[in-house]
């Protein structure tokens, strides 16, 4: 699933392979999958890019966005974003996208995902996407501590830690993936309510939130993710569902896996206690 540290690493590679390509079609949607949302009409991208040049690529931290002249190409969630330089061995796809120098996008889905085609500028009627747009992401210079406590609120102090990072995109670009580290790396177990913190662990979770995505993003994003070259990123996740089997990294004792607010947690009862 694309999150901070995988969006920064697909733009990053796209801006090298794609940026002044001329696109000559776009098709795809050859697979069924229920859980593929599109802004726009997918009958309408080959009519509305076709001819087109790439002019920028850029994040809004879970978003990718491919602007195309006067109209804008995004993708998030489950969208395996690939670039292909011929068209040997390209998979059937939801969205294909060829250019003038017989180099390819294509874009598979896992889970659910987004697809979006829309004119440059439009406000959209999309909630995520508007919150990404206008939001403050884990990374941004604007996410100082300052407006890291303004999220702690007499509302939010009732969550969970989990509940807090990962839940109404209150930190835009962290998901249920990369907060496992986060938490991990703050000695803090995902059911652990915030108004039980100290501020010394306040600040602690702060400080592993930028820390644990900065690592995440100079390595090329988490090694249960790939880039748009189908390699797996650099950057060796301490709780997925790659890892959890080993035990914990610190202590050695066994590794909790619970499923919890729509996803998988993963946690060390020792490392990690709950009071």
């Amino acid at each position: 699933m694309i999150e901070l540290p995988e969006a920064r690493t697909i733009v990053k590679d796209l801006k090298k392979e794609i940026l002044g390509k001329k696109i000559t079609s776009v098709g795809g949607n050859y697979t069924d999958h229920k859980f593929t949302f599109y802004m726009g009409d997918p009958e309408e991208y080959n009519d509305l890019l076709e001819g087109k040049k790439i002019t920028d690529v850029y994040d809004h931290s879970f978003y990718v966005e491919i602007e195309i002249e006067d109209y804008i190409l995004c993708f998030r969630d489950g969208a395996n974003i690939r670039y292909y330089r011929t068209e040997t061995e390209i998979p059937k796809s939801k969205l294909l996208i060829e250019f003038d120098d017989d180099s390819y996008i294509n874009v598979t889905t896992s889970m659910y995902c987004c697809i979006g085609v829309f004119k440059k500028g439009i406000v959209t009627d999309n909630l995520y996407y508007n919150i990404a747009l206008n939001g403050v992401g884990a990374l941004d210079k604007e996410f100082t501590y300052e407006y890291y406590k303004s999220l702690i609120t007499d509302k939010t102090l009732k969550l969970s830690i989990k509940a807090f990072l990962a839940t109404e995109q209150r930190i835009i670009g962290i998901g249920n993936g990369v907060v496992q580290d986060i938490m991990f790396n703050a000695s803090l177990h995902p059911k652990r309510k915030m108004n039980t913190l100290s501020e010394k662990e306040i600040k602690g979770l702060y400080d592993s939130i930028i820390n644990i995505l900065t690592d995440m993003t100079k390595l090329g994003g988490r090694d249960t993710e790939k880039n748009i070259y189908g390699k797996a990123g650099e950057y060796k996740t301490i709780l997925s569902s790659k890892t959890y089997k080993n035990g914990c990294p610190k202590c050695k004792g066994p590794i909790t896996k619970e499923a919890y607010l729509g996803g998988s947690i993963y946690y060390c009862p020792v490392c990690q206690p709950k009071a």
